[in-house]
């Protein structure tokens, strides 16, 4: 039928809930092409998608990176070392449409630049300006975050006001950068899970997890998994919660009835965590098959990113979230108002707190009921199909009437 281009950003939580929806719009016909970093080469192809490798960036023009507000002025730059060699190539391409992420301030351009219609990815969770700036906690600390990304902010600018003199755009606002609504928005968290899903209006559809089975093989020790209480930690392929929560896990839940598997962020070195207890497993990020580990799991404890909740929640799994950015804390806040699990700050995570919250889930029921209430909503929201019916509407018959 027709073909689509589809730009992500580099991170496994943003490439992997995307892989259920290339797949099934190649089985509907399509030619997708995909833009991403060369590490995610293998898989993308493994669904039938063609791969194209981003143009490389000069990591020495980088802006500064000085807290979560960073990533505008980072995607900003980005949009304006990778442009000229993307529209060149999607010109080639020819694309009947262009899939984003919500973060691809790229991809947004490219189309707009190009005149092709668009489609947001949202992997986490989605925001406007008004769900941006209501958010009370974040109207707090907003001012100090922007004081202190300072430098990062003049770099913003100053990309932002060379874009629109090279391609002749309108400005490009602040929230833009890292929401690039389209016309059609599809979110893979379904309307529970979403903070503020009644702020929302008819571009979105929260759709629910569209992620693939991955046929990833790993060498983990599955028949370890004996114990009543299974315990996993993991903050994904990114953050890095630290060396003192690291700590306090292994003295809050060492040599306890529970089985304890801990996945270290890509910076930890697993030295500096000394003995290591009997009940744990410690695994490197992306070393552990995690839908299976989670199949067993009684609690989770996690950063609060939209990957993690859908795939805790679609086990019936309770949670704490700990997060690390604004993104991760809403979503945590949500998992605690929907009584599927407890947010604690990361500051808050002592040996002590650790125990008495993972002890206060395990004595209530209502959390892994409530966390399973989720993932029927999750399963209730459309998936895949609901996804590609979505886009199909949108360019095959909005945009050819």
């Amino acid at each position: 039928m027709g073909r689509v281009v589809f730009f992500n950003v580099s991170a496994a939580g943003h490439v992997i809930p995307t892989l259920g929806l290339v797949k099934e719009l190649i089985h509907r016909g399509e030619e997708v092409i995909y833009y991403e970093a060369p590490n995610f080469q293998a898989e993308i192809e493994s669904f039938g998608a063609k791969f194209r490798s981003y143009p490389p960036l000069n990591p020495e023009t980088a802006p500064p990176a000085e807290n979560e507000m960073s990533l505008v002025p980072s995607l900003t730059w980005c949009a304006h070392q990778m442009l000229p060699e993307l529209l060149e190539s999607v010109r080639a391409e020819k694309p009947d449409y262009i899939i984003h992420d919500s973060l691809c301030l790229w991809g947004r351009l490219v189309a707009q630049i190009l005149n092709i219609p668009a489609v947001n990815s949202i992997a986490t969770a989605a925001f406007t300006p008004q769900t941006f700036y209501e958010c009370p906690w974040l109207r707090k600390k907003l001012p100090g975050f922007l004081k202190q990304a300072a430098a990062g902010m003049k770099h913003y600018r100053q990309y932002q006001r060379e874009l629109r003199g090279i391609y002749g755009i309108p400005p490009i606002k602040f929230v833009d950068t890292f929401t690039n609504i389209e016309p059609l928005n599809l979110c893979y968290l379904p309307p529970e899970l979403q903070p503020y899903s009644d702020k929302f209006d008819e571009r979105f559809h929260f759709v629910g997890p569209c992620n693939p089975v991955r046929g990833m093989e790993y060498d983990f020790p599955m028949e370890q998994l004996q114990k009543d209480k299974l315990i996993l930690i993991s903050f994904g392929n990114i953050h890095d919660p630290g060396v003192e929560f690291y700590r306090s896990c292994l003295q809050a839940f060492g040599n306890t009835d529970a089985q304890v598997v801990m996945i270290l962020s890509p910076a930890m070195d697993v030295t500096l965590l000394g003995d290591i207890p009997d009940n744990f497993i410690i695994r490197p990020t992306g070393t552990v098959p995690q839908l299976k580990i989670l199949e067993r799991a009684s609690l989770f404890i996690m950063h609060g990113a939209g990957g993690g909740a859908r795939e805790a929640v679609w086990y019936a799994v309770p949670m704490i979230a700990v997060p690390q950015t604004y993104e991760q804390e809403i979503i945590s806040r949500r998992i605690q108002e929907q009584g599927a699990g407890i947010m604690m700050m990361l500051e808050d995570v002592t040996v002590e707190n650790l125990q008495q919250t993972a002890q206060q889930i395990f004595d209530d029921s209502s959390f892994g009921v409530n966390s399973g209430l989720l993932g029927d909503a999750c399963r209730a929201a459309g998936g895949v199909e609901r996804a590609v019916n979505e886009i199909w509407r949108y360019v095959y018959e909005k945009n050819s009437n």
